[in-house]
């Protein structure tokens, strides 16, 4: 078989044979050569792509300073040519892309700006670029766009970013600014509750004294009481004694006596006491008015001031009707009722509105009515929450709203109990001017029966004679003392009335100085809870917020590696190349020479022997086309394999696989397996792999992929040019191997049965 294969090849002896038998060596490089050379490197150029842009962006000022992204964004580009960028205007741009000039066009828009820095302000909204193409001036200029997509969305991203945080820096600056003034507004607050506390424990101290006064004073009118009913019963009892003083002198000499040893003192003692107890009682029900007066005062203020106010605005809208129907003549007397803390400057606005305001008489009254409302308790809490955008359900700011109500609910019930108490003690007053004037001649009485009991007793003789004068005066006497027996027990009742009163007086306090520890703690809490949040927020200097924004805009560095790099475009498509090149000779190569000699066929040499010599003729030109494929790419483009011996030993084994493959079909059906090998070659172009990963691929071909021969010169290509494991290189040399061996077999069997002639080959119907 090396003895007649060399006879192929001579059978070439005119000019134009030789040059067809170059021309077909020369098929894999004018198919894959020219090919990768055309396309070896196309994003390398990518800077002369023409490319318009255009900026409409107008800039915006966000916390004192402007902020120009648009600019920022060409500013980019400028610096990093991955395009012919050409900065244009918007009529141009869209002149060029129609004209083919520019291949797309990037529009920032003129919100670009506003809408990134919109964050700062408010909701953020999302900002718009657009990128328009045009397929008719090239399709695969819309492929690079969407390569260098990701590069342009990062500039841009960064720009956006960039802008945002640095707008966002501001606001920080200025929110740990307030949280710091309300920390210190808070702490002052809990400072005046500490006073406020400290006076409502010393009202309760007050009260509680009062309340034991109270309680004394109840103790001396109940004796005061039970006196008095001795003093009547007794006085009843002279009177029955000096009814019967006429018919026994001797016996009412006896009885007077005992009467004046017993009477006597006790008159003396009511005569001493009734002064002193009228005096405590007028004293009691003066210090009870001056303490209902003091726990008036509180709320009756804030409703004078309110009042006064309010009828001043009345008077206004009376005169100005104009003023009654502005929307801030309604918000105004709002916030009067609700007392929200903004009356001031509601009041200012309303001025600022209406300047015939301002001339009205009593303006400036209400204006300083306005800030004394401004600066109540529930005032405060209210502008706190407002400036510092404090939610009503706040777990510090809710309790306390709620304490504050609570307050002004017992500063209420407070003066609503004071008001009964000084009901009670106005009555209880005019009780005891009654029993003030009373007491002179109730004192006087018991002076004057003191006396005449004292001379009574000196003279028994002296009773027998006045003893119907003593009776005629014991009976004024004896009205009198039930008189003062009455007024000691309304007295009493009053007393006790007063008490109760000072013990309701009392619990209110107690709650009042309970609500102010708890406004107190609540305070304290939101003070130590500003501070903990103002200590929390971060500050970025003036100077480092530009470094800081861009710090965030790209938080990471993201490094790329590649553990065997292809390098370009070209080098990475080199091994599908190679393949189809290879499979393209084998079709081409039988248009030259012939895929079995027919006098082989016809001779006695084995089948063996006739196909190895038909094979190793094609063998060898497939060899030297192969060889010059690889020199052409390595020399000519830079191919530069990882492993040239490798690559050389690859690209042998794949030329004698794809050579056996296409004499064996031609051979068996003749000009068919020309098509046959041209279908091949499709299929095996879309399932190998070579372009796309084979998961991308529809089902069928997926199925097809395993089974190729391509496949198996591609994928240990890839690793003798770019790298990769050599086991694997290896295992699929095998594969492709086995293909050349089951080739080969093929062959022998087909040439054995083509020494069969028959009339159709001998006249075959298609014939190349």
């Amino acid at each position: 078989m090396f003895r007649l294969a060399p006879y192929e090849l001579l059978r070439f002896r005119t000019l134009l044979q030789r040059l067809g038998l170059v021309f077909a060596i020369l098929v894999p490089t004018i198919y894959g050569g020219i090919y990768l050379w055309s396309n070896w490197d196309p994003y390398k150029r990518l800077d002369r792509v023409p490319v318009a842009v255009v900026n409409e962006d107008r800039p915006v000022q966000v916390q004192g300073r402007t902020v120009n992204a648009g600019a920022d964004f060409v500013s980019e580009l400028r610096k990093d040519r991955l395009l012919d960028w050409h900065f244009t205007d918007s009529g141009t741009a869209s002149h060029g892309l129609g004209h083919g000039r520019y291949y797309a066009v990037i529009t920032v828009p003129p919100d670009f700006s506003s809408r990134l820095t919109s964050g700062a302000t408010g909701m953020p909204e999302k900002a718009a670029m657009s990128i328009r193409l045009d397929d008719s001036n090239n399709y695969l200029v819309g492929v690079m766009a969407k390569t260098i997509q990701s590069e342009l969305e990062r500039k841009i991203s960064a720009a956006a970013v960039s802008a945002y945080f640095e707008a966002a820096f501001g606001k920080l600056t200025e929110l740990h600014s307030g949280l710091s003034d309300a920390a210190n507004g808070a702490s002052e607050l809990n400072t005046g509750l500490g006073k406020a506390k400290d006076g409502s424990a010393q009202l309760v101290n007050g009260l509680v004294a009062a309340k034991q006064g109270s309680a004394q004073l109840v103790t001396g009118l109940a004796q005061a009481d039970s006196g008095t009913e001795q003093l009547a019963d007794g006085l009843t009892q002279l009177k029955a004694g000096t009814a019967r003083l006429a018919p026994g002198a001797a016996q009412v000499a006896g009885g007077v006596h005992e009467l004046a040893s017993t009477a006597v003192p006790l008159a003396e003692l009511a005569a001493g006491s009734l002064p002193k107890l009228a005096n405590e009682a007028s004293s009691v029900t003066s210090d009870a008015a001056r303490l209902t007066s003091a726990a008036t005062v509180l709320t009756q203020r804030l409703a004078k001031d309110t009042g006064a106010v309010d009828g001043w605005l009345r008077d206004v809208a009376a005169r100005h009707p104009d003023v009654a129907k502005s929307p801030h003549y309604r918000a105004l007397l709002g916030s009067l009722r609700s007392v929200d803390g903004t009356a001031e400057p509601r009041l200012r606005d309303l001025a600022a509105r209406f300047p015939a305001v301002t001339d009205t008489y009593g303006y400036w009254t209400a204006l300083d009515v306005a800030r004394k409302l401004d600066a109540t308790l529930p005032g405060l809490l209210h502008r706190l929450a407002v400036r510092y955008h404090i939610a009503p359900d706040d777990p510090v700011y809710g309790p306390l709203l709620e304490l504050a109500d609570t307050i002004a609910e017992r500063t209420a019930d407070l003066a609503r109990t004071t008001a009964h108490v000084n009901t009670v003690a106005m009555g209880l007053a005019a009780d005891a001017n009654c029993f003030e004037q009373v007491v002179p001649a109730l004192r006087k009485k018991l002076l004057e029966g003191a006396s005449g009991l004292r001379t009574l007793d000196k003279g028994a003789a002296a009773v027998a004679t006045g003893a119907r004068q003593l009776d005629d005066g014991a009976t004024p006497l004896l009205a009198g003392a039930q008189k003062l027996h009455t007024g000691a027990g309304q007295l009493l009742a009053g007393g006790r009335q007063l008490d109760s009163g000072n013990a309701q007086l009392l619990s209110g306090a107690i709650q009042l100085d309970d609500g102010n520890a708890q406004l107190k703690a609540g305070a304290g809490k939101l003070a130590s809870g500003l501070a903990s949040a103002r200590d929390q927020i971060p500050l970025v200097g003036n100077g480092d917020q530009h470094r800081a924004a861009e710090n965030f805009a790209n938080p990471v560095n993201v490094r790329t590696s590649n553990a065997h790099p292809a390098k370009v475009y070209g080098r990475g498509l080199a091994p599908f190349f190679i393949a189809i090149g290879l499979w393209v000779f084998g079709i081409v190569a039988f248009l030259m020479m012939r895929p079995v000699s027919g006098r082989l066929l016809a001779g006695r040499l084995g089948a063996g022997t006739v196909a190895f010599a038909a094979y190793l003729p094609v063998l060898a030109v497939g060899l030297v086309a192969a060889l010059v494929l690889f020199l052409v790419l390595d020399v000519g483009l830079g191919l530069d394999p990882v492993s040239t011996a490798g690559t050389l030993g690859l690209m042998a084994l794949g030329i004698a696989a794809f050579a056996a493959i296409v004499q064996f079909l031609r051979v068996a059906v003749g000009a068919v397996g020309d098509a046959l090998a041209l279908v091949l070659l499709i299929t095996q172009l879309v399932s190998c792999g070579g372009l796309y990963p084979v998961q991308t691929l529809p089902q069928p071909f997926r199925v097809i992929h395993r089974v190729i021969p391509m496949t198996y010169l591609v994928e240990p290509l890839r690793t003798t040019i770019s790298g990769g494991l050599a086991s694997r290189a290896l295992r699929d040399a095998g594969i492709l191997g086995l293909y050349l061996l089951a080739a080969l077999a093929l062959l022998v069997l087909t040439v054995r049965l083509q020494r069969r002639w028959t009339m159709s080959r001998l006249k075959p119907d298609l014939e190349l």
